[in-house]
């Protein structure tokens, strides 16, 4: 039997070529396909509209923003692309470069363990503050902050994103 000796690792200059919707996960390539479901979809969207809502009223309309399935490039062997990602600061042109405040993933059937593991990790290390899950099947919103240098599983629904600026939720919408 041939042993595996070497799995290539690949890195952005690798992932700039790419056809196709991918994601780099410690130099390992993900493949994004098929096309999310439409629930997936609909219920990211019922969270992206209650954080444009806020965003529009708010004093933090010119520092803070949401975006919808974009490239976070955290260095040359790790791009991810979050369903919704807020980012206070300079307004993104190409793609996100420094950690989001706030990320939220919406499970899908292939995507569970990645998000549930391996993202969550990531997203840990690079201090991202808040990182909720979304899950479609039970019909839930997991909340993690960042406490320390660790997640920790949370009840709450408002979000301290920069400032005096804040963003809650009605999860019971979602559904």
């Amino acid at each position: 039997m041939l042993k595996i000796k070497h799995i290539p690792q690949y890195t952005y200059s690798d992932y700039e070529l790419w056809k196709g919707d991918w994601e780099l996960i410690e130099g390992y390539p993900y493949a994004m396909s098929p096309s999310a479901t439409g629930k997936h979809q609909f219920v990211s969207a019922k969270i992206l509209n209650q954080i444009m809502n806020q965003l529009e009223g708010s004093p933090c309309n010119n520092n803070c923003f949401v975006y919808s399935e974009l490239d976070w490039i955290i260095d040359d062997r790790n791009v991810v692309r979050p369903d919704l990602a807020v980012v206070c600061g300079e307004r993104v042109e190409k793609f996100i470069e420094n950690p989001p405040i706030l990320i939220v993933e919406v499970l899908s059937e292939s995507t569970t363990y990645r998000d549930r593991i391996v993202k969550k990790e990531l997203y840990e290390i690079n201090k991202v503050k808040y990182y909720l899950i979304a899950d479609t099947e039970n019909k839930a919103i997991e909340v993690f902050e960042l406490v320390g240098n660790k997640y920790k599983l949370v009840v709450k629904n408002e979000f301290a994103i920069k400032g005096g600026c804040f963003i809650s939720f009605d999860f019971n919408i979602i559904w």
